[in-house]
């Protein structure tokens, strides 16, 4: 009877110990799948984007797998504002991200030591809610314009305020880092005015938002570099196949059009 026992009890236990030995195994193997994902990311070239057109090129590249057919590997950090691209330069999560010439000059002035590898064309838009029904710069007294905290999109925004002071108007800057918000908070009218790159200000004059072309920003994209990664030779050499592969995705752009591929922007 005893052993009928045990052996009803070792049945029982044995799929019970299988599965936690499998369980210890599926932990030992995904440790180690991350070990090797790891290693992979630390010796790829590392570009941090934004889902804005001028980078455009960089991702279609990606999407194309250019890189791959240079035989060089390119991992593509996609962020959602200007300011996590100059949190991972800062950081060094990446070797370059694409931020705007004024950013990489501030950030210079900090010792951030970036260089431009690329320009790009971001251009920045000054577009009025739909709700504000504001047509003129004259009109934003006691309003509120969304925009970054550092770069050319704050700056443009302090060049507003600036003009309007000087008329004895009081204007206010909130500070936006996320493009997605930004618009929303624009086509909503939680905001009054912001200062929006490509497609996003395209998207809002679509939802009724108005564009000011009295602040203008010439394109004034790059693609900052940090200096002390690309010392190294083989960076140096994968930067180069990288910038080959953009080239080829730039003609693909120029002979299909950005409405092809604004789809790998979503």
């Amino acid at each position: 009877m005893k052993t009928a026992l045990y052996i009803i009890i070792s049945l029982f236990l044995l799929p019970l110990a299988y599965s936690c030995g499998g369980g210890e195994e599926a932990h030992r193997l995904s440790r180690a799948e991350r070990e090797r994902l790891k290693r992979e990311d630390s010796a790829a070239l590392k570009i941090g984007v934004l889902p804005t057109e001028d980078c455009l090129p960089i991702i279609v590249a990606k999407e194309l797998r250019l890189y791959d057919t240079l035989g060089v590997s390119v991992h593509l950090r996609r962020y959602r504002a200007m300011s996590e691209c100059r949190l991972a330069l800062c950081d060094s999560l990446v070797e370059g991200a694409v931020i705007d010439s004024t950013l990489m000059a501030q950030l210079n002035e900090g010792d951030a030591w970036l260089y431009n590898g690329l320009s790009t064309d971001m251009q920045w838009r000054f577009l009025t809610a739909k709700k504000a029904r504001i047509s003129r710069l004259e009109q934003l007294t006691d309003k509120i314009i969304a925009a970054d905290s550092h770069g050319e999109s704050h700056r443009l925004a302090e060049q507003v305020i600036d003009s309007l002071l000087k008329k004895g108007q009081l204007v206010f800057i909130v500070q936006v880092e996320d493009l997605d918000v930004r618009t929303k908070m624009l086509c909503s009218g939680n905001v009054d005015a912001a200062l929006l790159p490509e497609p996003y200000a395209t998207k809002a004059r679509k939802q009724g938002a108005r564009l000011i072309d009295r602040v203008v920003s010439k394109p004034a994209g790059v693609l900052a570099l940090r200096k002390k990664a690309m010392q190294d030779s083989t960076r140096r050499q994968q930067y180069q196949l990288f910038l080959k592969a953009v080239e080829v995705a730039r003609d693909s752009i120029r002979r299909y059009g950005k409405n092809h591929y604004t789809k790998y922007l979503e």
